[in-house]
């Protein structure tokens, strides 16, 4: 009967039969210091119950290769009670750092990584009863020389699944060689952890700027929303997303002066919260685009007699003088696939204003179809490169200094079937300075199939209406001074008959329509500029540029 009494006893002080949860690991010293890993690593486990739990014959493990099978020959393996059980590689407390260690599991065996790991509690009958997954400072501290805790306010499994609820232990132990924990003892008060954060941020130049340049800077932040925040930057002007009221979004501040970097803050302490975060921003190089002296003029897709992409080309214009043409480039945006940034750059040549600039793929191509009368019209013809293929379905953007300072079309939307589609066919802007959709007119879808020549079209290229469909004559017929500084031209034709002049500025619209008996024009009407000039003597016609400058008047006092 008296051994029977005492088994009863013995038994209701051991657990026999354990779930997940009765035992929680709370404290993990995985990367020691001063003392070495193989002697100095450990790790805690606490028991929730009110009742002993023995771990002898349990299994440690990790997720890799990593197991110990626990035998109580190698240590204490009973955990009191709402007490703690610390197990570690060595229980030589002359090289493991003066700590006490309940259970060792051998310095050569079970191994805790120094980035992420797991340490695993498996009883005798392979149920898991704690678990650990720390991840090398994503969520979970990464530290070196201090143990990472789980908060007291959090001794369960459930919370010690979430990194945000250990941190670094404050208090010495062992013999006080600089090691920081509480093994074996209640752990320290984790201080309040500021849950917001600062994601990735962008600084980018803005497109347009004229005098000095100025970049705007995107920056994200998440698990935020919950107190009131306070947004600043140390230049530029603050907006985007609030993080008052707002889980996750992006701070963008915009006008930050070229050359400033910026320090942006966002802050909750002032209504008695905890987050003070902060990104410093390096300024960007940016390039002062200035004035923009280049427009877009034509986008061409033709059908050539020589097929493929020999009827590609781009069409711009000079509004002011050109010092150097290759700071400008363009760029192909295909099938609404968004920018594909700056594709062909000029030549570096210069050119003056008013003057037409052709870029084609195949000059040869092009210049059979324009004939080289309308060839020659162009002021400067450059050779494209492979990258300038458009289909005309496709936007085009111009770039200066690498940064959009025109677009035609949408980047974004396919042109199939959109009211800007130019298959087959031509864009052509009818006012200079317009900014597209406006100011454009169109060839209409595949006019240009089964052609030789603009001129066989039904839709003549705008720059060329100009000229004869037929035959030019520019040896028969001549006009000077070219430029014309004294108001009158003289038109000399070795073929009679009445001359009819027709002018055009450098947009295709007519400015002056005349016949002409004698050889002097009267051109004091027309401003100053570049101009178009087409003459038809009985049926022979010629067209040539003109250019227009008009004396200063001074009055005499």
């Amino acid at each position: 009967m008296k051994k029977i009494y005492l088994l009863f006893i013995f038994s209701s002080f051991i657990g026999f039969s354990q779930t997940q949860g009765d035992l929680v690991i709370t404290e993990i010293m995985n990367n020691p210091s001063p003392v070495s890993d193989t002697t100095g690593e450990w790790f805690e486990v606490y028991n929730i119950t009110d009742t002993a739990i023995d771990i002898n014959g349990w299994t440690l493990k990790d997720d890799g290769t990593n197991t110990h099978v626990i035998d109580s020959s190698n240590g204490t393996t009973l955990v009191p009670a709402g007490g703690y059980l610390v197990l570690g590689r060595s229980a030589d407390s002359a090289v493991n750092g003066g700590l006490t260690v309940n259970y060792s599991y051998g310095e050569g065996g079970h191994t805790l990584g120094n980035a992420s790991d797991e340490v695993v509690l498996l009883t005798a009958n392979d149920v898991e009863i704690s678990r650990v997954n720390y991840d090398g400072g994503t969520t979970y501290p990464d530290l070196n020389g201090e143990s990472m805790q789980l908060d007291s306010s959090s001794i369960n499994e459930t919370d010690n699944d979430l990194g945000s609820n250990w941190c670094a232990s404050t208090s010495t132990y062992g013999d006080g060689t600089g090691s920081l924990g509480t093994p074996g003892a209640a752990n320290d008060t984790c201080a309040p952890v500021c849950e917001a954060s600062l994601n990735s941020h962008t600084a980018e130049c803005d497109e347009i700027t004229t005098g000095t340049d100025t970049y705007t800077v995107t920056l994200g932040f998440s698990d935020t929303g919950t107190t009131t925040f306070v947004v600043t930057s140390s230049s530029g002007t603050v907006s985007g997303d609030d993080p008052s009221t707002n889980v996750i979004g992006n701070v963008i501040v915009s006008g930050i002066p070229e050359g400033i970097d910026v320090t942006i803050t966002i802050d909750d302490t002032a209504t008695g919260g905890i987050c003070s975060l902060t990104r410093s921003i390096t300024s960007p190089v940016c390039e002062a685009t200035g004035n923009i002296e280049l427009e877009l003029q034509g986008i061409m897709d033709f059908t050539v007699p020589t097929a493929g992409n020999d009827g590609k080309a781009i069409h711009v214009v000079a509004t002011a003088d050109i010092e150097d043409l290759s700071v400008y480039g363009v760029g192909v945006a295909g099938n609404g696939g968004g920018t594909d940034g700056q594709e062909y750059t000029f030549d570096a040549i210069s050119v003056n204003a008013g003057d037409h600039i052709l870029v084609a793929r195949t000059l040869t191509a092009i210049e059979n179809y324009f004939t080289s009368a309308g060839y020659n019209l162009f002021d400067h013809i450059l050779l494209a490169s492979t990258q300038i293929n458009m289909n005309g379905n496709d936007a085009i953007e111009l770039f200066k200094f690498g940064v959009v300072v025109e677009t035609f079309g949408e980047v974004n939307v396919d042109g199939t079937g959109q009211s800007w589609e130019y298959m087959d066919s031509w864009a052509y802007k009818t006012t200079l300075g317009a900014t597209w959709p406006n100011g454009w007119s169109y060839g209409g879808i595949n006019c240009t199939d089964d052609t030789t020549t603009t001129f066989e079209s039904t839709c003549v290229y705008p720059f060329l209406e100009s000229l004869s469909a037929d035959t030019n004559y520019l040896n028969l017929i001549d006009f000077s001074p070219n430029p014309v500084t004294n108001g009158f031209l003289s038109i000399k034709s070795q073929i009679t008959g009445v001359k009819s002049i027709t002018i055009f500025d450098i947009n295709g619209r007519e400015v002056l329509s005349t016949q002409l008996e004698s050889d002097l024009l009267n051109v004091t009407s027309i401003n100053s500029g570049f101009y178009i000039v087409k003459i038809e003597v009985d049926g022979a016609c010629s067209t040539k540029k003109l250019i227009i400058k008009k004396k200063p008047f001074f009055f005499k006092n």
